[in-house]
């Protein structure tokens, strides 16, 4: 049967057991998704949190022409954890191939596939974490039709961390400001009968 134009819906649901790639024990981390589909790159929303699992929910939908339909073979998705004073770090990435489900979805006009976990594959070649994910297919409509926008999240600017604001409310009230203010008036004044003379 012929491949149409279609969409391919990606849940990204959650993920678990991931390696960090910057080591603060008691600061919570924050990751998020960059997702490749073809030409499409997608970027989902920043999660922060301490536990074993890290949760997203959420959808993206990718318009694919018949062309795209028949050539599509993965998906990759990139984890990436924040970093607020360094550039962001990739973690690991998950490929998901979707060649079958795009074929499949074609024939039945829908084929929707339950969460499950897939490997992340660490630059090293190993396996380190999963990342849970749903995959629907819908044959012979385009997002155009169903006036719904590929989500394209960009990132937030960094902001100061908030390390900076505890050191600072810790340290800002134990500064003697009485005797800092005396020692540059008195220097100031000092300074001004120097002139003076």
């Amino acid at each position: 049967m012929e491949t149409r134009e279609g969409v391919l819906e990606l849940l990204l649901v959650s993920a678990k057991g991931l390696k960090h790639a910057h080591h603060h024990p008691r600061r919570s981390k924050m990751h998020y998704v960059t997702i490749q589909c073809g030409d499409q790159t997608v970027t989902s929303k920043i999660t922060q949190g301490r536990g074993k699992k890290i949760w997203w929910n959420e959808k993206f939908r990718f318009s694919l022409s018949a062309a795209e339909c028949k050539e599509l073979a993965k998906v990759t998705l990139t984890v990436m954890e924040r970093d607020k004073f360094s550039q962001d770090s990739a973690i690991g990435e998950t490929r998901v191939y979707v060649g079958e489900i795009i074929a499949e979805g074609s024939e039945r006009d829908f084929l929707q596939m339950k969460p499950t976990p897939y490997n992340i594959v660490l630059e090293d070649g190993t396996y380190k974490g999963a990342l849970k994910l749903g995959l629907k297919f819908i044959s012979n409509v385009n997002l155009e039709q169903q006036s719904m926008d590929c989500t394209q999240c960009s990132l937030p600017p960094k902001q100061p961390c908030i390390v900076y604001r505890s050191f600072l409310n810790f340290t800002l009230p134990s500064i003697p400001w009485r005797r800092f203010l005396f020692f540059f008036c008195a220097r100031s004044d000092d300074n001004k009968s120097r002139k003076s003379l």
